[in-house]
């Protein structure tokens, strides 16, 4: 199954589990039909098919706690903590993160406890308090390259990057993007290296440095279109959108930003979303823009 959504068969992996998940229930074997629902999650979630992937760790969540598998439910928590932040729905988002990280201390899981402190410091990226953010991932990024967790510690210094780049200290910014793409590639991960690339492109473009802005976001949308995640696609167009704003193209900005809106309709992506967030971020710049006129 896995092999199978690696190579963008997700037809295949899905009949794959469809037949899975029905073996498991004619057997009446819970742990089965639990990891068949957290695959499923796992395919609808590339696809940005979110309300389905909600559905279906939800309904493993419920069959991992009524086996008292603790390290399925911790790993459960934070897939629906991460999908809910996809979804803008923080509250929810925080109340599952929390949990996670406390039944990964409780089993003295540090896999799972380097994912909930490198999502819970996204979260608090999104709601602006970059100081609690910055410590969150910084304690993840100590746990995630204890372990050896090579794709969270990717994660984490792309999200260290957004974080330096919203505090205006561009060059620590590029250094952890840089970083984080390097993990990507050699982890053969073209999810993460395109939405590093998305970022690092929107920093370029930040720096008026246009050609490489629009060498690293063509490059990142040939790759989050050929995977088909179409909320990181939405978040990459509204960088792509501010790039060509910065460069003075509206013609472009305005393109861009029309997908991404319509991205953000097709996936659910709230207002409170990332996808949400950035939306009005660019939003915001083209008023300001067409008030200096």
């Amino acid at each position: 199954n896995l092999a199978d959504l690696r190579d963008g068969r997700r037809e295949e992996a899905r009949a794959s589990y469809a037949r899975a998940l029905a073996l498991a229930r004619e057997l009446g074997d819970w742990d089965l039909e639990c990891k068949v629902l957290s695959g499923l999650g796992a395919l609808e979630t590339q696809l940005g098919r979110i309300e389905e992937a909600r559905a279906h760790w939800e309904a493993a969540l419920a069959l991992a706690r009524k086996t008292g598998d603790r390290r399925w439910e911790g790993g459960l928590l934070g897939n629906l903590g991460g999908l809910h932040i996809s979804e803008g729905r923080l509250d929810d988002a925080r109340v599952h993160l929390e949990a996670e990280l406390v039944v990964a201390r409780e089993l003295g899981d540090r896999t799972f406890e380097g994912s909930a402190l490198c999502n819970l410091g996204f979260l608090h990226q999104l709601l602006g308090r970059l100081e609690e953010a910055g410590k969150q991932l910084e304690a993840a990024l100590v746990v995630v390259r204890e372990i050896g967790h090579v794709r969270t510690e990717c994660v984490v210094l792309c999200n260290q990057g957004i974080i330096y780049d919203s505090l205006g200290r561009p060059a620590e910014a590029r250094t952890r993007y840089e970083a984080a793409l390097a993990l990507a590639r050699e982890l053969s991960d073209r999810r993460s290296e395109g939405q590093v690339l998305g970022y690092l492109g929107l920093l370029h473009a930040r720096q008026a440095q246009f050609g490489q802005a629009r060498t690293c976001l063509d490059a990142g949308e040939a790759l989050l279109r050929a995977v088909s995640d179409r909320l990181s696609l939405g978040i990459l167009l509204c960088g792509r959108a501010e790039a060509e704003h910065l460069a003075g193209d509206l013609d472009a900005a305005t393109s861009a930003l029309a997908e991404a809106d319509s991205l953000a309709t097709a996936t659910g992506a709230g207002p409170d979303s990332e996808l949400g967030f950035a939306l009005a971020r660019v939003r915001d710049l083209c008023v300001r823009r067409l008030g200096r006129r």
